[in-house]
């Protein structure tokens, strides 16, 4: 999304702190059926991509927002990053795993599924993972569903509304043995201010941001959120819910 390319350094600056679980690679790497190459679509900064790094030959995190890819080089000059949409994306190198983390559905997502069926080795696997509103506790809980309710929920992408159809869409592209989803649990202990700097990197508050509803408003949610919530770390759910497919 467009917000997140606008808002690069805020972005990086918190989402380098939200990790995804070692489970989720560790399933990932008992199913996959060689080591030479993985490909990591819409790869944002790169926190997901340098997740598979110690375990393949070759990685590759394309992105289609230029300042997200200049901040995923600068933090991982080791690795190959390249600015490119994965609706075009094209190479002459197949891939034994790829994945999309919490970026899929902002894709054409039958058109890259054709893409990442041409990319993928025969046994290759495809993952698309993603966690939803993270959740926190108490009364920090109630504040954001409090902000959800009355400001940033007219502004959530109707993409993150709907039924995730991913498996369907999987089925009708045909070439893939029968795909499934997998929760993963993933609990991570955040200060209500860097919980806060999250959520305005979010597209659906960034979006509302833009708007100029209010002056000031990521001071006030800042300052919001560590009145109610302290300045302690608490534990947010940023639960994954991963979307895996095996070429045929």
């Amino acid at each position: 999304m467009k917000q997140f390319d606008k808002h690069a350094d805020a972005y990086d600056a918190i989402r380098r702190k939200i990790q995804y679980p070692e489970e989720l690679y560790q399933f990932l790497l008992a199913k996959t059926p060689g080591r030479a190459a993985a490909l990591d679509m819409g790869c944002g900064n790169g926190v997901s991509t340098i997740r598979l790094a110690p375990h393949f030959a070759y990685v590759e995190g394309i992105d289609h927002g230029a300042n997200l890819i200049d901040k995923a080089t600068a933090n991982y000059p080791a690795l190959r990053f390249a600015t490119v949409p994965a609706e075009s994306y094209a190479s002459e190198r197949r891939f034994d795993l790829i994945t999309s983390a919490t970026s899929f559905y902002w894709m054409d997502r039958s058109k890259v599924l054709e893409i990442i069926k041409r990319q993928l080795v025969g046994g290759g696997l495809f993952c698309a993972y993603k966690y939803d509103v993270p959740q926190a506790y108490g009364d920090l809980r109630l504040l954001i569903e409090e902000e959800l309710i009355n400001k940033w929920g007219k502004f959530r992408d109707p993409r993150l509304l709907q039924y995730d159809d991913t498996l369907e869409r999987i089925a009708q592209i045909g070439g893939f043995k029968e795909a499934k989803r997998k929760i993963f649990s993933n609990i991570i202990e955040l200060t209500p201010f860097e919980l806060a700097l999250f959520l305005l990197s979010t597209s659906y508050v960034t979006a509302y941001m833009d708007q100029k509803p209010e002056e000031n408003y990521a001071d006030y949610l800042l300052d919001k959120m560590q009145t109610v919530g302290g300045s302690d770390p608490v534990k947010v759910n940023f639960d994954i819910y991963a979307y895996i497919a095996e070429k045929a």
